[in-house]
């Protein structure tokens, strides 16, 4: 791949499409979401590229796994992306199995350009953070129907264990970033640490690669 496309893909982005949340032990963590990745290969590529879906899963959790592949100029990385499926408030029932697809794809997409350079930045230890935008205060899940469903605390369980975390660690890191324990998280907090976990996963994952 020529340098000034190399160059070109790995510019950082304007500071108004990098986005913020909350990683592990509530870190901030910079990002750019998926439009403005596609964009980015829009401009450096002449919309010369492809992205393909190779296998997909669906695990007991019901999270879905993707493997992505990403081809450009006779470049291709792969990478696998995880999403979530939509869950109903009022019953705990999965709503919509089409957006845990969607997010996984995007996951994926966003991790195979990455390999390319785009946004890489952004994951270095020493990026200067961007303003954190101040979450709301999370109350306990008094209403049942807030309550994260026994799939997410599956996940969450299932997914600390494959990080080698003990019961302990996890429910530390429940009370300081979100003020309860895991049994007591809202869907979208549940939502929020299953992501965390599954970033950390993929970050042994590559460390082990």
């Amino acid at each position: 791949m020529e340098p000034n496309i190399r160059k070109a893909l790995s510019a950082p982005f304007p500071a108004d499409a990098v986005k913020n949340r909350r990683g592990n032990f509530g870190k901030p963590i910079n990002y750019v979401d998926g439009a403005a990745i596609i964009a980015r290969l829009n401009d450096c590529f002449e919309n010369n590229w492809n992205f393909t879906i190779v296998e997909h899963h669906v695990l007991t959790t019901g999270e879905v796994l993707v493997l992505g592949r990403l081809g450009a100029f006779g470049v291709v990385k792969e990478a696998f992306g995880r999403g979530m499926p939509a869950i109903s408030r009022e019953t705990g029932e999965v709503l919509s199995e089409a957006d845990a697809y969607k997010a996984a794809a995007t996951d994926a997409l966003k991790k195979c350009a990455t390999m390319l350079g785009v946004a890489a930045y952004l994951y270095s230890d020493d990026v200067p953070e961007q303003p954190e935008e101040k979450p709301k205060a999370t109350k306990p899940a008094n209403d049942a129907r807030d309550r994260l469903t026994q799939k997410q605390l599956q996940a969450i369980w299932s997914m600390a264990r494959g990080l080698k975390l003990d019961a302990e660690a996890v429910r530390k890191r429940s009370v300081e970033m979100y003020g309860v324990q895991p049994e007591n998280l809202t869907k979208n907090d549940a939502s929020a640490f299953i992501s965390m976990l599954g970033e950390e996963i993929d970050r042994s994952k590559r460390r082990a690669a």
